[in-house]
């Protein structure tokens, strides 16, 4: 698949899995993502109050909801799908601002050099180009402004079941686009799952400086909540992290 094609496979889910109300994973703060430490925990955005926020793939604006109520000055979110834009507006949220744009291109509504944050939250993997959301991300981002960048961890998602063992069923080195399906009614999307060096290095490349990664251990009394899918098998639980953050700051 082209970058045109992945954009257009990925926007054709979204909305319809969200005009159908279609039960899917998906994660908001104060989540970090299934069986991870959350926010009150991590304290990412301890610094939150009287800052500008950006979401990219906001998805239905619950975390930037969430950010709002811990004091953020400001909210923006830019996500693909419509519908999702729509949910969001819906929330009417104080002092926010909804578009609907993929996460790869300069929107000129969007004021560069303005947040203090950027947040990347389970969305990265939908994007049809990498650098270009990481180009982005720098853009929107003051001086010394944060990109939070949250997915799951690439080695998780090597990891199979097979007669209750736990293998290695997925290459990790294979980063090519995957067609995956959501929901009962099987909603086809495009992902891609990078490894941690093209992250690390391709946020390098668009200018940013690494402040952290976390790999958590996971945390079992943490309910799967609506992370329906046998992916996320607690069986797993031993051998990997969910899910992977890394916390860069622009030059």
């Amino acid at each position: 698949m082209n970058k045109e094609e992945v954009m257009k496979m990925n926007q054709d889910g979204w909305n319809k899995l969200i005009k159908n109300n279609c039960n899917h994973s998906n994660t908001s703060l104060p989540e970090y993502g299934p069986f991870m430490e959350n926010e009150e925990k991590l304290q990412l955005f301890k610094d939150v109050e009287n800052k500008k926020v950006l979401e990219l793939g906001c998805a239905a604006g619950k975390s930037l909801a969430y950010l709002r109520q811990k004091g953020a000055s400001e909210v923006w979110g830019l996500d693909i799908s419509e519908e999702q834009i729509k949910k969001a507006i819906d929330l009417s949220i104080p002092n926010s601002h909804f578009i609907i744009s993929p996460m790869e291109d300069i929107v000129d509504e969007i004021p560069a050099n303005y947040f203090d944050y950027v947040l990347s939250l389970y969305s990265i993997g939908f994007s049809a180009d990498l650098k270009e959301s990481f180009i982005s991300a720098n853009h929107y981002l003051k001086e010394n402004g944060k990109f939070i960048l949250c997915w799951t961890h690439p080695f998780f998602n090597t990891l199979t079941l097979e007669n209750d063992k736990i293998l290695v069923g997925r290459s990790y080195l294979d980063e090519n686009v995957k067609e995956i399906t959501k929901s009962d009614m099987h909603i086809p999307m495009a992902q891609f799952n990078y490894k941690i060096s093209t992250l690390v290095n391709s946020l390098i490349d668009t200018g940013f400086v690494i402040d952290q990664m976390i790999e958590e251990n996971t945390i079992t009394e943490n309910h799967i909540g609506n992370y329906q899918s046998s992916y996320w098998d607690a069986r797993k639980l031993g051998v990997a992290p969910t899910t992977l953050i890394i916390i860069a700051h622009k030059k």
